[in-house]
């Protein structure tokens, strides 16, 4: 893949939420285990693929009721990787996997003005971004969406 230059984008999000309602997504109690084994063997491709050197971004697959949960694979990730390194692959590494570096996922002049301003500091405490209450200010391409400053 780092050869090749193809990235990874892991949803540990979707597994972790199988996990959390195995039979709401109708699946069997004994699929469990099974669920169980993949997210093992995600968390090992995960440290495969950084120290290969791929490109390894950070989404989520998460669709229907559960879209408020999609900042649960920040969290899920800050535990498998530092806080920091998170952010960067969700925001400038995640970026770069589109095509849009500089243009997205980073803060500099000319770029598109996407931030969101938490209720504490992310990088201490990343449960932070599973609860989207905690996101305190949204700016979505320059205009506020969300303030609750």
């Amino acid at each position: 893949m780092a050869a090749r230059e193809v990235a990874l984008v892991p949803t540990f999000a979707v597994v972790e939420q199988l996990l959390h309602d195995t039979a709401g997504a109708g699946l069997t109690e004994s699929t469990r285990d099974r669920v169980e084994g993949v997210r093992e063997q995600m968390t090992t491709a995960l440290a495969v693929a950084k120290h290969a050197g791929v490109r390894v971004g950070l989404g989520s697959d998460l669709i229907g009721p559960v879209q408020d949960r999609r900042g649960k694979e920040l969290s899920l990730r800050a535990a498998l990787e530092t806080p920091m390194e998170a952010i960067v692959a969700a925001t400038r590494t995640h970026a770069e996997i589109l095509g849009l570096s500089g243009q997205v996922g980073v803060i500099t002049p000319g770029a598109q003005a996407d931030l969101t301003l938490w209720n504490g500091n992310p990088l201490e405490d990343p449960e932070l971004f599973s609860d989207p209450n905690n996101a305190v200010l949204v700016i979505q391409a320059g205009q506020i969406v969300k303030d609750l400053r």
